[in-house]
């Protein structure tokens, strides 16, 4: 009993030890119904997608994660096969794009368009406009790519 009652001393004294701490503050200390379990809501993650996506002035990079954290391919031209062609992206033949960004300052394309076919082929084509990026990218495979003018992909 004397032990229980130590400890809702100790509980009683820090609660009056916040609320004297809001009083100080000039803000009315508010009512608290102790009969209710309290939730408490995780701090705010940073958003670091926009931080996370990092791809060289004038290329176009693809990740496997939405964040841009891990397994980046970057080209500085089009490539018609990701899994064949000069640069090759190791995970396109098993795991979906997740997060892009075009990176290119040529004025002379307007957007990079990414197609789930080698040789610029699908029944699909996604693109992304010249300097955006894309964090949340369609979780698809991706084969190829290329910069266009204008506003389609065919």
């Amino acid at each position: 009993m004397r032990k229980a009652l130590c400890v809702l001393f100790a509980a009683a004294l820090a609660l009056m030890t916040l609320l004297g701490t809001a009083s100080a503050s000039g803000t009315a200390p508010a009512e608290i119904d102790l009969s209710v379990p309290a939730e408490v809501a995780a701090p705010p993650q940073p958003d670091v997608s926009a931080q996370a996506l990092s791809c060289g002035s004038g290329n176009m990079c693809a990740w496997p994660v939405g964040d841009g954290s891990s397994s980046r391919c970057s080209w500085g031209v089009a490539d018609p096969d990701w899994q064949g062609g000069d640069v090759r992206c190791s995970w396109s033949g098993t795991s979906a794009v997740r997060a892009v960004e075009n990176a290119g300052v040529s004025t002379s394309y307007t957007r990079v368009c990414l197609y789930p076919g080698a040789n610029y082929s699908g029944s699909v084509a996604y693109w992304v406009a010249r300097g955006a990026e894309a964090p949340n990218f369609p979780n698809v495979l991706i084969r190829s790519h290329k910069w266009v003018t204008g506003n389609t992909c065919w």
